[in-house]
């Protein structure tokens, strides 16, 4: 382990200016010695570029000139700071913000044994600041269905406990050099959703542990409102979530189940309560998924 490893935060922005503004704000305030920041942006319309720049003048900022979703935003910000040869990278998601001393207790961690190969924080909603957002991911490994341990939980104290995970939230999550060496990047396929849990999967597959920090907090800007599930969110979830199974190794007679049973039910719960953008969003995934259409959709 370096004796104070240098870290790199890569924060992906696409049209977030306001929230990622908040973020580095936050970052200000980081009491980890050698720390550096980098900021991608995907080609956002609403001036976050000229905004970033003047008030942050020391952040390294990538213009990608295209929407290339968090998976490819996050490999051309981790692809710059491995260049830089930094030892770890933190992924940060940009509606976040940050306690002052929220990389220590990942970088303990994370340098402590050479088989953990990710560390994830604690995750609470900015909104509710004691409520939890996140305690690390797990995974259903038959229905590749995901979940965020502990979530809308007031914190008591549960989920205090340093506890191995199936894989870090995206939100906030640090990952050694060599172990993205070995392992690789992001898988852009994904675009947005599941990429993590994929990446992950892949660690574990190599003999690496991911392990949640419950000592490492963050706060995310997500909503708790029960309502209509966006569209474009659904789509990719429902497309990535077979994609993740076939990377883990899913059989096609698998996967053929999978979509005639749970696709083909929340389609039809969907026409039942006459959601049928909803319904269409479904079948749409099902049918891009089976026929090789992965990255961004045209939604």
């Amino acid at each position: 382990m370096p004796d104070i490893p240098k870290v790199a935060i890569v924060i992906v922005n696409w049209n977030g200016k306001d929230d990622t503004l908040k973020c580095l704000e936050s970052l200000r305030q980081a009491t980890y010695p050698t720390l550096s920041v980098i900021v991608v942006d995907n080609g956002s319309s609403d001036g976050s570029l000229d905004e970033i720049r003047a008030s942050f003048p020391q952040v390294c900022l990538i213009d990608a000139g295209r929407n290339l979703g968090f998976s490819g935003g996050s490999n051309l910000g981790m692809l710059r700071a491995l260049d830089a040869g930094v030892d770890a990278v933190l992924l940060l998601n940009n509606d976040t913000v940050v306690a002052p001393d929220f990389i220590e207790p990942l970088v303990e961690i994370l340098f402590s044994d050479e088989s953990i190969g990710a560390v994830n924080s604690k995750v609470y909603y900015y909104s509710e600041p004691n409520v939890i957002w996140s305690a690390g991911g797990g995974v259903d490994p038959r229905t590749g269905i995901s979940y965020q341990r502990h979530i809308d939980e007031v914190d008591k104290g549960q989920a205090d406990v340093l506890t191995d995970v199936d894989y870090a939230v995206g939100c906030a999550i640090m990952v050694r050099r060599d172990t993205i060496e070995a392992v690789g990047m992001l898988d852009e396929d994904f675009f947005l959703y599941y990429e993590e849990a994929e990446w992950c999967h892949r660690m574990r597959g190599l003999g690496y542990r991911i392990v949640y920090v419950p000592a490492s907090r963050v706060w995310h800007n997500a909503s708790r409102t029960a309502g209509a599930f966006p569209h474009k969110m659904l789509y990719y979830f429902c497309r990535n979530r077979l994609l993740y199974l076939r990377r883990g190794g899913a059989g096609a007679f698998r996967q053929a189940r999978l979509i005639a049973t749970d696709y083909t039910r929340m389609a039809g719960v969907f026409l039942i309560r006459r959601q049928i953008r909803e319904a269409f969003t479904v079948m749409r995934a099902v049918a891009d998924y089976c026929r090789g259409r992965f990255g961004q959709a045209a939604l």
